[in-house]
């Protein structure tokens, strides 16, 4: 049987933003549809303003993103449960506007579609997913077999048929997913893992056989006369039995992007003076620093609802730019952060799937760090000695493009001309200057003062033996 062309996911989407009954909501819109958005499937208290909304003057896109994100309320925050527990709970029995149906001999508005990938995010026209996910897909048809015929009489026929009769015998269905053609398994919610950038895939495979007898007419002497045959009689009898089958295969697709974490959230106490506290921040996404009453909240992006197979609505969250900084009781002057009370700190952190939270303790405690050497002035070629201090610290030490970490102490070989050891520590940084000897321009030198000296004492000689002629 022919197969329906890959039905594709329409990810043209544009955003817009709408200030409505004090709600500050960040969202996208996909493409025209028909709008027939259920508010009773929102939370009691956003059905009424879900109606308000349905009843105004607003387009059907901008009422189709006021409602769909009318329930979602971490605008900065990526919340996959939310979404999650909305698309499994939708009850989908037909096919979705723009899905196309498929008919065959006895299968009926067969459908197949990948409805999402969860979790995912959408963002900069990409689909974002995480190492382990999983892909919700719908699918269904129904089976139209005939009536059974059965003739009205002699030489009423159908087809040639006096009677034929139908029979289901075989009705099998399994959509399949696959990840970069690689089988995960098989039903409407299936866990993937994905490793790469991929496309998922979903094979709908439909098999119904259906069983007909056909029957004709046989004609046969019923009355003699004489040896005549004066009358004939006619039964509906079994001729022969035939299978048709419907085997229907369905595909679909989505490509997605796979999400690479490197989430860090580090801090670090630089500088104490005068009760106040220097801390260095050092962090990758969206941070929320807090202390006893203070705080610092940096978000990379805000969060919304896309949503997709209208008239079901479908949720995907979608990530858009923010890129801002709420400081609360302390300073910011361009790369650290300044305040009085260092108490109760806590860290959470988190990007697009992963997440992080740990208490902190940002006190600062000032170390008196330097390295010396086992003397100032060396030959290239000797092996000077450094040693650190304090000797129980791992330090980063780099002499010319030599840079070793080490504890206590560590080597070089001296090189001319090359005076200056560095070492680091954290923030804290120290060096060493030391005396290498040029050998060549020594020797030069040398041998110009040899020569120089030889060149007076010849005056000299060469004087005194004028004065005696």
């Amino acid at each position: 049987m022919g197969s329906p062309s890959d039905c594709k996911l329409n990810r043209g989407m544009s955003m817009a933003k709408y200030a409505f009954w004090s709600l500050a909501l960040f969202f996208l819109v996909l493409t025209p549809f028909i709008f027939a958005f259920d508010c009773n499937s929102l939370s009691s208290e956003s059905r009424d303003i879900c109606n308000q909304i349905q009843n105004s003057n607003l387009s059907l896109e901008e009422k189709g993103s006021l409602m769909s994100n009318l329930d979602y309320n971490q605008t900065f925050y990526p919340d996959y449960n939310y979404v999650y527990q909305r698309n499994v709970n939708l009850d989908i029995g037909a096919a979705s506007v723009g899905i196309a149906n498929y008919n065959g001999l006895f299968v009926r508005d067969a459908w197949l579609s990948i409805f999402s990938i969860m979790p995912s995010v959408l963002y900069n026209g990409s689909l974002y997913c995480p190492d382990n996910a999983s892909v919700l897909s719908g699918f269904n048809y129904r089976i139209e077999i005939p009536a059974d015929y059965s003739s009205s009489g002699y030489p009423s026929t159908s087809e040639g048929d006096c009677r034929r009769i139908y029979s289901l015998t075989e009705n099998t269905s399994e959509n399949k997913i696959y990840v970069n053609n690689n089988y995960q398994g098989s039903g409407r919610l299936v866990n993937v893992t994905l490793n790469s950038d991929s496309e998922i895939k979903a094979i709908y495979d439909i098999l119904v056989s259906v069983n007909i007898d056909h029957y004709s007419w046989n004609s046969y002497c019923c009355s003699f006369d004489n040896g005549y045959c004066v009358s004939y009689c006619h039964d509906c009898v079994y001729s022969y039995g035939e299978v048709k089958q419907d085997n229907i295969e369905m595909i679909d697709t989505m490509n997605v992007t796979h999400y690479t974490s490197n989430l860090t959230a580090d801090l670090q106490a630089i500088d104490s003076y005068s009760s106040t506290t220097k801390l260095r921040l050092n962090y990758s996404n969206s941070i929320e620093l807090s202390f006893e009453n203070s705080s610092y909240e940096f978000y990379q992006f805000a969060y919304g609802i896309a949503y997709s197979r209208e008239p079901y609505y479908v949720y995907t969250l979608k990530a858009e730019d923010y890129n801002q900084e709420s400081i609360n009781n302390m300073l910011n002057d361009g790369t650290n952060l300044l305040l009085k009370n260092t108490d109760n700190c806590s860290i959470k952190a988190f990007d697009f799937f992963n997440s992080l939270e740990k208490k902190c303790n940002p006190e600062y405690n000032s170390t008196d760090f330097y390295v010396t050497t086992d003397k100032l002035s060396y030959k290239a070629g000797e092996i000077i000695q450094v040693k650190i201090h304090p000797s129980t610290i791992s330090a980063n030490i780099a002499y010319d493009n030599d840079i070793k970490q080490a504890v206590n102490t560590t080597s070089f070989i001296a090189k001319s001309l090359k005076n200056r050891i560095t070492a680091s520590y954290g923030n804290l940084q120290a060096e060493r200057i030391i005396y290498v000897a040029d050998e060549d321009r020594f020797a030069i030198l040398y041998n110009l003062s040899l020569f120089g000296l030889l060149n007076y004492f010849l005056y000299g000689f060469a004087r005194k033996l004028r004065g005696v002629l």
